[in-house]
C-alpha cells in the first residue's frame, strides 16, 4: 500500500457524531428548548414546540397513506415556514423527502418525480403543480397530532438531491440521516456553532446548502431565518433580513456575499462561503472581524468535505481549505495514482459524509464511487470529484478547475451535455454544441445550433424552458451550418467554439439605440444596464433574453438604487 504520508493526502480529526436519525435528534433537542423558535419569518415564527407538533399532524397522515422507512414523498413548497415542517413531517413519517422546486420548469419536475418513484406530494405550491399529474396524490395536513416513534434509521436516506447529468436526465443523490448527522457534528465543530446560532436560511430545498440552514441549527437548538422569495432576490432586501433577524452564522456563494456591505450586517459573525471559487478581494472585504470560511463538497459528500478559515491576506486562487472532521482528500493522477504535494491532479474525498450514490443508477455509482486504496480499511470509499487541484506548502488543498465539461453557474452545478441533449431534441435541431463563457454578468452559457434556419430563440426557449433551470438556460442561442471541427482529430473544435462564444456573449448587439432617451429615468436604466451586459438595450428589451439573470438582475437594482438615489424593487 502507498505510503500516505508521502502523497498528497489530509485527513481531519476523527470526531464521534450521535448515532439517530435527523427526526429523532430533532424531537430530542425539541423537547429540551419547547419554547425556543425554530423557524422565523418577520413575524411569522414557529417554536420547537409547535414545529414537531404540526410536523407530527403531516406525519400521521403520510403514514395513513403508507409512508414508511425509505418512502420517497416530494415535497414542493414555497419559502414560508411551513416547509420546514414539511421535511420534518416527511422524515417523522419514516419517509425520504425529494425537493420539487414550485416554479421550476415543469417538466423536469415531473421527471425527477417520476425518477424518483414519488406518488405523494406535500407543500402549499403542490397542488398548483401536480394537481394534475397522472399518478400523484397532493397530501395536505389537517393539523398538530400526537408524536409517534419515526421508524426510519439513521442509514436510511433522508433525501434524494438531483443534480445535472451529463447524459440529459438528472441524477438523484441519496443522503442518509448518518450522512447529514455527521455532517453537522463536523460542520458545527469547524465553525463554533452552538444553541445561540441563528442562521440565514438562504438556500432552495433542492440545493445541499440546505442542510446547512436547517439541520444545523435545529440539531443544536437554534434558529433558522427562513429567507422568503423576495428577500432572497433583493440585496438591499436580504441585508435589511440578516440585521433584522439578527443572523450571525450561516452559508452564503460569493456572487452574492459579494452584493452585500459587511457593515451593514456587523452581527453576522460567522460566514460560510463556498458554491463557487471565492476571489481574494472577497475575503479581504469580509474577512476581517468575523470568521470567514471557505467551504467545498459536491452533493455526494454532503454538502462540504473541505473547508477552511480564510483571511484579508489570501491571494488567488484561495485555498478551500482542509477535510471536515472524520473526512479524507486524496490528490491522485489519471490511474487514480496519489500524487506528491504540490502537483495537480484530481480530488478524491473519503469518509462517512460519502452518499449511498445514484438512485437507480449502479453503473454511475460504481463509476464515480470507487474502493479506496489508501485507508486499507475494508469497504471504504472514495467519492470521484472530478475537481483539479493541489495541495499547498501549508497542506491546505487549492482548487484548480474542472477536468470535465461540469461548470459552475450562479452557484449551481450543471453539466454541459444535459443542456446539449435537451436542446438537441427540439424540433428543426441538427447538432448542438454548448460552451460556458465569462459574460458582463458572470459566467453564462452560448448554444450554438445547426442548421442556420434552425428553429427562433422563443420556440428553442419555450421547449427547453420547461426542461431546464433558468442558469441551464444559454444566453445566447447561435445557428451555424456547421459545428468547426479540428483539422488534425477530426473532432469538434472546442477551442474554436470556445473563442466565439465568449466574442457572442462580450460583443455589442448590430441594431441598437443611438438616441438619448428624453426621461431621465429611462436614461439611469439604460445606463445601468449598458455598463452590466454590455449593449444599449431598445426601449422594448427582454432582459432575460438579452443576457440578464437573477444575480445580473440583483446587480441592476442596485445600481438603479445608486443612480437614482431612491428605492427600486426587484419586481419593478
Amino acid at each position: 500500500m502507498t505510503d500516505i504520508l508521502t502523497v498528497s493526502a489530509v485527513a481531519g480529526e476523527a470526531l464521534p457524531w450521535p448515532d439517530g436519525t435527523l427526526a429523532d435528534l430533532i424531537v430530542e433537542r425539541a423537547a429540551r428548548c419547547p419554547d425556543a423558535v425554530a423557524v422565523r419569518q418577520w413575524d411569522d415564527r414557529l417554536t420547537y414546540r409547535e414545529l414537531v407538533g404540526r410536523a407530527a399532524g403531516l406525519a400521521a397522515v403520510l403514514r395513513a397513506r403508507g409512508v414508511g422507512r425509505q418512502t420517497r414523498v416530494g415535497i414542493c413548497a414555497h419559502r414560508r415556514p411551513d416547509l420546514v415542517v414539511d421535511v420534518l413531517g416527511v422524515l417523522l413519517a419514516g419517509g425520504c423527502y425529494v425537493p420539487l422546486e414550485p416554479g421550476g420548469p415543469r417538466q423536469r419536475l415531473r421527471e425527477i418525480a417520476a425518477d424518483a418513484g414519488v406518488t405523494l406530494v406535500v407543500g402549499d405550491a403542490a397542488a398548483v403543480e401536480f394537481a394534475d399529474t397522472p399518478g400523484i396524490e397532493v397530501v395536505t395536513a389537517t393539523g398538530p397530532a400526537p408524536l409517534a416513534p419515526c421508524p426510519a434509521r439513521a442509514g436510511d436516506p433522508a433525501y434524494v438531491l438531483f443534480t445535472s447529468g451529463s447524459t440529459g436526465r438528472p441524477k438523484g443523490v441519496l443522503t442518509t440521516h448518518r450522512n447529514v448527522v455527521e455532517f453537522v457534528t463536523g460542520c458545527a465543530a469547524l465553525s463554533a456553532a452552538d444553541a445561540g446560532v441563528r442562521s440565514l436560511g438562504i438556500a432552495s430545498l433542492g440545493f445541499d446548502a440546505a442542510s446547512i440552514d436547517l439541520f444545523v441549527p435545529l440539531l443544536l437548538g437554534g434558529s433558522v431565518q427562513l429567507l422568503g422569495g423576495d428577500d432572497r432576490s433583493d440585496p438591499d432586501r436580504l441585508a435589511r433580513f440578516i440585521a433584522a433577524h439578527d443572523v450571525n452564522w450561516g452559508f452564503i456563494t460569493p456572487t452574492v456575499l459579494s452584493m452585500l456591505d459587511p457593515a451593514r450586517v456587523p452581527g453576522w459573525r460567522t460566514v460560510l462561503c463556498g458554491g463557487e471559487a471565492v476571489p481574494a478581494e472577497l475575503a479581504a472585504r469580509w474577512a476581517p472581524g468575523r470568521r470567514l470560511l471557505n467551504g467545498y463538497g459536491p452533493t455526494e459528500t454532503t454538502v462540504l468535505a473541505v473547508s477552511g478559515a480564510l483571511t484579508a491576506a489570501d491571494t488567488d486562487p484561495v485555498p478551500i481549505g482542509l477535510p471536515l472532521p472524520n473526512h479524507r482528500a486524496y490528490v491522485v493522477d489519471d490511474a487514480l495514482r496519489a500524487v506528491p504535494p504540490g502537483q495537480t491532479g484530481e480530488l478524491l474525498i473519503g469518509g462517512p459524509g460519502l452518499a449511498d450514490g445514484y438512485l437507480n443508477r449502479p453503473g454511475l455509482t460504481a463509476d464515480r464511487f470507487v474502493p479506496d486504496p489508501f485507508s486499507g480499511l475494508p469497504g471504504e470509499r472514495l467519492y470521484r470529484t472530478g475537481d483539479l487541484v493541489r495541495q499547498g506548502d501549508d497542506g491546505r488543498i487549492v482548487y484548480l478547475g474542472r477536468a470535465d465539461r461540469q461548470v459552475k453557474i450562479r452557484g449551481q452545478r450543471i453539466e454541459l451535455g444535459e443542456v446539449e441533449a435537451v436542446l438537441a431534441a427540439v424540433p428543426g435541431v441538427g447538432r448542438v454544441a454548448v460552451e460556458a463563457v465569462p459574460g458582463p454578468a458572470g459566467t453564462e452559457l452560448v448554444a450554438f445550433l445547426t442548421p442556420a434556419t434552425a428553429p427562433d430563440d422563443d420556440a428553442v426557449r419555450a421547449y427547453a424552458g420547461g426542461r431546464l433551470t433558468a442558469a441551464m438556460l444559454p444566453a445566447r442561442l447561435l445557428r451555424r451550418d456547421d459545428l468547426p471541427v479540428s483539422a488534425t482529430t477530426g473532432k469538434l473544435d472546442r477551442p474554436a467554439l470556445r473563442a466565439l462564444a465568449d466574442a457572442a456573449l462580450t460583443a455589442a448587439p448590430a441594431a441598437g439605440p443611438t438616441d438619448e432617451p428624453a426621461d431621465p429615468v429611462e436614461r439611469a436604466v439604460r445606463r445601468a444596464w449598458t455598463r452590466l451586459l454590455g449593449a444599449a438595450p431598445a426601449p422594448d428589451a427582454d432582459f432575460l433574453a438579452a443576457g440578464g439573470n437573477s444575480i445580473a438582475a440583483m446587480r441592476l437594482v442596485a445600481a438603479l438604487r445608486a443612480e437614482l438615489g431612491r428605492h427600486v424593487d426587484t419586481r419593478d
